[in-house]
């Protein structure tokens, strides 16, 4: 996956929201980078970047693959390489610290930036996401839908997400979000659903690098989370000794979207104390 380091501006911007600070914004206040997961979009976050930007810049790519970004070149869709594909996309943006923000395998992802260059991030919030590969029954939901992506096209893969997903995802009746997540999934090709996926059952653990890991971490997550279990979750905050751990009521595996009030209420105070953290501090709300 070749990195977007000499992308123009004006070729990223369509496959990002890109929210400009507003009157409240605070002096210092660090740009803030979210990451969608498995078969999302930028848009995944539309019920968030207002009130976070109001107070500071917010970026929100679409990843290779989804959305409106192209697949890699190079056909690599290794989480390094999506790594090394978002530290190019902060060049390409002259974005130099910032928050970094992961859902999901974007949470995944987001590990592995902090791995390579902990040194750009203020610091790492990780929302739905794990240690490492997904359990035994995502991980069985992930392998479904990618071999039927593979081997039978989007369609039928879009009808066995539906099963999984329940009303809303596959049939039955739809809403706009609804309309907006089978509309991008069907958009997506296979060999984009099987390499992501792959990630997913595949990834492991950075054990010892998020030990002794030195930048203000926020583990959080949906109270009913099913993809990663609650307690997955946990044991990742647990990896991490300075981590600050929360859980977003009325939420599952999505909180930006199921309940983005819940989710700002955790997520803009850790910011704005990570704003103030010096290097290797931990922030105090």
């Amino acid at each position: 996956m070749s990195a977007p380091a000499h992308t123009p501006i004006g070729e990223v911007a369509p496959a990002c929201i890109d929210v400009p600070a507003g009157d409240r914004a605070a002096v210092g206040a660090t740009p803030l980078v979210a990451l969608h997961g498995w078969t999302g979009s930028k848009e995944d976050f539309v019920d968030v970047v207002e009130p976070l930007g109001a107070v500071r810049r917010v970026v929100v790519p679409d990843l290779p693959g989804h959305g409106s970004c192209p697949p890699p070149s190079d056909d690599d869709w290794g989480l390094a390489a999506h790594a090394r594909w978002v530290l190019g996309l902060l060049d390409a943006m002259d974005l130099g610290e910032v928050h970094l923000l992961g859902h999901s395998h974007g949470g995944l992802v987001a590990q592995r930036v902090a791995y390579l260059a902990s040194e750009r991030l203020r610091s790492l919030t990780l929302l739905g996401t794990g240690l490492g590969a997904l359990g035994d029954d995502a991980r069985a939901m992930v392998e479904r839908v990618a071999a039927t992506a593979r081997d039978r096209g989007m369609d039928a893969a879009w009808a066995v997400l539906g099963g999984e997903a329940g009303e809303g995802a596959g049939g039955g009746a739809v809403d706009g979000r609804d309309a907006l997540v089978r509309e991008r999934f069907l958009a997506m090709s296979p060999d984009a659903v099987v390499g992501v996926g792959r990630n997913l059952i595949t990834a492991m653990p950075l054990g010892a690098f998020l030990h002794g890991i030195d930048i203000p971490v926020l583990v959080c997550h949906g109270e009913g989370d099913r993809t990663w279990r609650p307690r997955e979750q946990r044991m990742l905050a647990d990896r991490i000794p300075t981590a600050r751990y929360a859980v977003v009521p009325d939420a599952l595996h999505s909180p930006a979207t199921e309940n983005p009030t819940g989710l700002l209420d955790v997520l803009v105070p850790f910011l704005a104390a990570a704003d103030g953290a010096g290097p290797g501090e931990q922030p105090t709300t």
